[in-house]
């Protein structure tokens, strides 16, 4: 059973005996309860799909790291030289206070790098319209040091005038509440990936999780991810329509109403809110109880 924004609606109007019947009256009795509950829903709404009863969605990644022209790095001296056929684009972190030189291409390009105490990232697409073999010269007055520095034939999109090109490392962090703006928390270990004949559950030690939502996976492995997890509902406005369908489940949705009139009857009837906020904490206790989702963070790889 699905319910509706007007389910929810005329259900907190009846528990503050303010519906006629089961239609929902818009007049100077109801205008304030009616004002009010966008905000009481959506507030009611993120306490119930985060105590167990989550809203599980998934994300299709694909993570197809780009190929670095140079061989593999991990730290170098501050004052080093790379060079690559056919660059186009480059990455690199740097700790220090130094200059790096590009240039092989349409023109030199020079940055100036104050890093002292951390590895600051540094990144950007590079006029190369000869295809010319491009070379990145660093130099440094003091101890300084360049690391994950990667060369890319690939040109990346510019995206409000940022070059998105991407970082270089052993590993290669996605941010979930980028990729997916309902993320909320991953859903136990369910990480999947599609194989070249088959469907393949991955459990691997390389991969973990960062600040709850930074996914983290190997950069050698590049396969379509299928990520589910669990997410906030979608909110209610002013603008929202009645046949708008709740996300929620329906022993979560019949826990809102309860929630809204509580918050919206607290000036009416102290004593009768109070006791609609008692009955939802008990029911969102229980919704907590009943939850099975594991959360682990780290696994191993087998083939199921």
């Amino acid at each position: 059973m699905s319910y509706t924004w007007k389910d929810i609606k005329l259900a907190a109007l009846q528990k503050m005996f303010a519906a006629d019947g089961d239609q929902i009256v818009a007049d100077e009795s109801t205008k304030d309860y009616l004002a009010g509950m966008p905000y009481a829903a959506n507030e009611g709404l993120d306490r119930l799909a985060t105590a167990g009863k989550f809203i599980t969605k998934s994300l299709n990644l694909a993570h197809l790291p780009a190929k670095n022209l140079l061989q593999d790095n991990s730290i170098s001296d501050g004052n080093s030289v790379f060079t690559a056929e056919n660059g186009h684009s480059y990455y690199f972190q740097y700790s220090g206070i130094g200059t790096a030189v590009i240039s092989g291409g349409d023109e030199d390009v020079t940055i100036s790098i104050d890093s002292f105490g951390t590895f600051s990232e540094f990144k950007g697409n590079y006029a190369n319209s000869g295809n010319n073999t491009i070379t990145i010269t660093f130099t440094s007055p003091y101890p300084s040091k360049v690391k994950n520095i990667a060369i890319y034939a690939d040109t990346f999109p510019t995206i409000n005038g940022v070059d998105i090109v991407p970082e270089y490392g052993k590993y290669v962090k996605y941010d979930l509440k980028e990729l997916a703006p309902s993320f909320y928390s991953m859903f136990g270990n369910s990480l999947v990936y599609e194989g070249e004949s088959s469907t393949i559950y991955l459990n691997t030690t390389d991969y973990y999780k960062e600040s709850d939502h930074i996914l983290v996976l190997p950069k050698d492995k590049p396969v379509m991810y299928t990520v589910y997890y669990n997410a906030y509902p979608g909110h209610i406005s002013n603008e929202t329509e009645d046949d708008y369908v709740m996300e929620v489940d329906p022993e979560v949705a019949v826990l809102l109403p309860i929630y809204m009139a509580s918050v919206l009857y607290m000036d009416d009837d102290n004593g009768i809110a109070t006791s609609y906020r008692n009955f939802f904490e008990v029911g969102l206790s229980d919704l907590k109880n009943t939850s099975s989702n594991p959360g682990k963070e780290k696994f191993t790889s087998e083939w199921v």
